[in-house]
């Protein structure tokens, strides 16, 4: 099916009915955000509400602009590139920032990200750079460099996607799933994995979600009740987040509802099944954003899975249960493991990917 064909299934599909998703298209990727149904407590502040008038800058060892010319040296990029800087501050706007002065990256900033790329999407690295710059000074610390550097990192992957598609539009055989997992491997070239992650998980659930009810509806083999069960297959799927990480493997997928069907058996209560999930969930992430051999990783969570399921069924209180499943993830898992589980999406995000 061409890509035209995928928006037309996007814009009838019930989507809209499983929890939130939304379509927003974008130049070279949609926006597909999956919304907190609760606004978190405590809102982080944003980006407006530091932002203060920048120094000149130019990159270190060289002398651009001389002392004097100072309004100059902070307007240049306008001029150089046919930009302006106030619609450069306002598409960045809306990134919130948490109490410890760090960028919050979720889909509000993504949404602002696709914003700033098309004010700057026609400039040259050299001006990319003097752009970094100028943000890095907008904003004070740790901000201004989280935001100079997501920025540029944003702007470099959507470049070389573009030029990537262009080639891959010329490769007839590759499916929906290949061209997808292909952008997500582009897009850890240039983007921090985790990052990535943080802003991209929930619209690579919903284009898996996509791609994988057209699978089903145009498979000729499938009998109506057989097409009508895996269709309530993915749409839980979508629903309990399993989508969000790579479902190439069939297998994962397989595991996660079989072990979601264990735990009920279990009695366990509620609340602990919505933290194995999140945990089950994060380290099959992990697994790819810390680049963690397949073959190794799976020998390593099938050991945890059994002993898991033995702590799971020992007459423990629940609290001493995740005590020592704890310490099964720090014995099985590296400590990039388990800071990508922690980190690959945004904390609100965590909230809903098990519902």
């Amino acid at each position: 099916m061409n890509r035209d064909g995928w928006w037309l299934i996007a814009a009838i599909s019930p989507l809209l009915l499983l929890g939130g998703w939304m379509l927003w298209p974008d130049r070279h990727e949609p926006t597909l955000t999956w919304s907190s149904a609760e606004t978190p407590p405590g809102k982080p502040r944003e980006i407006p509400s530091q932002w203060h008038p920048p120094v000149p800058v130019s990159r270190p060892g060289e002398a651009r602009f001389p002392a004097e010319n100072a309004v100059e040296a902070a307007q240049a990029p306008v001029e150089s590139a046919d930009i302006r800087l106030d619609r450069l501050q306002h598409a960045l706007a809306n990134i919130a920032v948490d109490q410890d002065g760090n960028l919050v990256l979720d889909e509000v900033a993504l949404a602002s990200l696709q914003q700033a790329f098309r004010a700057v999407e026609n400039v040259d690295m050299a001006m990319l750079e003097e752009l970094q710059l100028y943000v890095q000074a907008g904003l004070a610390g740790e901000t201004g460099a989280q935001a100079a550097e997501i920025l540029g990192d944003y702007v470099r992957y959507r470049s070389h996607l573009a030029k990537a598609e262009a080639e891959w539009s010329s490769q007839q055989e590759l499916s929906p799933n290949q061209r997808l997992e292909r952008t997500i491997a582009l897009r850890r070239q240039y983007i921090d994995p985790v990052a990535a992650s943080q802003l991209f998980a929930g619209e690579d659930a919903h284009q898996r979600y996509l791609i994988a009810m057209e699978d089903i509806r145009s498979d000729p083999s499938l009998t109506e009740q057989a097409r009508r069960h895996s269709f309530a297959r993915v749409r839980e799927d979508l629903r309990r987040g399993t989508l969000l990480v790579d479902s190439s493997d069939g297998a994962i997928a397989s595991q996660l509802r079989t072990d979601r069907e264990r735990w009920q058996q279990l009695g366990l209560t509620n609340e602990t099944r919505r933290h194995l999930e999140q945990q089950s969930l994060g380290l099959v992430a992990a697994r790819d954003l810390a680049g963690s051999d397949p073959q190794d990783w799976q020998r390593r969570y099938r050991q945890f899975d059994q002993e898991r399921e033995v702590v799971l069924r020992a007459g423990l209180a629940e609290d001493e249960k995740q005590r020592q499943i704890e310490g099964l993830v720090d014995t099985y898992f590296t400590k990039s493991e388990r800071d990508a589980a922690e980190a690959w999406l945004p904390p609100h995000l965590r909230l809903e990917a098990v519902r």
